[in-house]
């Protein structure tokens, strides 16, 4: 046989094999990702080798331990899809989702993630941060995919933001936007910490605009402290919450902020200072604000015995 003929007869076998492998791939009856098809295709025998281990470390259970059907995980037989949530139950799945996030078997996780991407994927953007570090490539792939998508939206709003507040400078409402899509950003989660530090300060000039047209928005002050205090930056931190605290003597939320900050500060007498005045004052605390100065009144009066 001639070295033609072989790698005719080669080659015809190799496509066959592929379009096997890709139709097995696509029926699921393979459970590994359509990702390696190009080296299946285009690594003749070494491709097709790589396939073949990925297939034995899925059935060996390295990437999932045991097949759980939809019906174990409580969504039942109908289209998850068609399902209509309540608000209660959107505001509810965050948890019920990490936890059949964690369990180990592929099939379900890319079910769950795709789950997700029909949804709402902004709502569950640290559960996506996990997803993609997981062991399963397709698992990996729709969760980055995800994550700059979001990503990408709130850079996106950000900037429109920003280009509306600085063609109108005076305009109050673009002010308050800006200042919206800053702090959603930076809740998310998803900015580096170096890039993250730009964004605060950024913030911090756009919060200092505001309280210097609106010295007696309490909800101003208060965020920019907190903003401070993320920041490291305890000196003005410190010196917000008490001209919080002076100008709305008798709003809890001003003492909290104290409290949180000295917290953040180590500053031990600063703290019985704060509960001293909220007592003095007869501050009224709701539940919340009762259970925080319960804590820090059970500590200083530890301290002090």
């Amino acid at each position: 046989m001639s070295l033609t003929v072989f790698l005719i007869i080669f080659g015809i076998i190799h496509l066959i094999l592929c379009l096997i492998i890709y139709l097995c791939i696509r029926f699921r009856v393979l459970g590994f990702s359509e990702q390696l098809m190009p080296i299946i295709c285009f690594v003749p025998i070494f491709g097709v080798l790589c396939a073949v281990g990925s297939e034995i470390i899925s059935r060996m259970h390295k990437t999932g331990s045991r097949t759980t059907t939809l019906k174990e995980l409580h969504l039942g037989d109908t289209d998850i899809r068609l399902k209509r949530l309540t608000p209660d139950e959107d505001e509810g799945m965050v948890i019920p989702l990490e936890e059949a996030m964690s369990i180990n078997d592929a099939g379900t996780k890319r079910r769950l993630m795709l789950d997700i991407l029909r949804r709402s994927p902004d709502q569950f953007t640290a559960l996506l941060q996990e997803a993609c570090l997981d062991a399963d490539i397709e698992v990996s792939h729709y969760a980055s995919t995800a994550v700059m998508e979001i990503q990408r939206e709130y850079e996106y709003d950000l900037q429109r933001a920003e280009k509306r507040y600085r063609q109108e400078k005076d305009n109050p409402i673009y002010r308050d936007q800006c200042i919206d899509s800053l702090k959603k950003y930076i809740d998310s989660g998803l900015i580096d910490e170096n890039i993250l530090f730009v964004y605060r300060h950024r913030l911090s000039e756009v919060l200092a605009e505001k309280m210097q047209d609106e010295p007696e928005n309490m909800d101003a002050v208060l965020t920019a402290a907190d903003n401070y205090l993320a920041l490291n930056n305890m000196t003005e931190a410190e010196a917000l919450a008490k001209s919080a605290v002076s100008k709305w003597p008798s709003r809890e939320e001003t003492w909290l902020a104290m409290l949180n900050i000295y917290d953040r500060m180590n500053n031990g007498e600063g703290i019985k200072e704060v509960i001293s005045r909220i007592k003095a004052n007869n501050v009224y605390l709701s539940n919340h604000g009762r259970s925080v100065l319960a804590f820090w009144d059970g500590d200083a009066q530890t301290e002090a015995s």
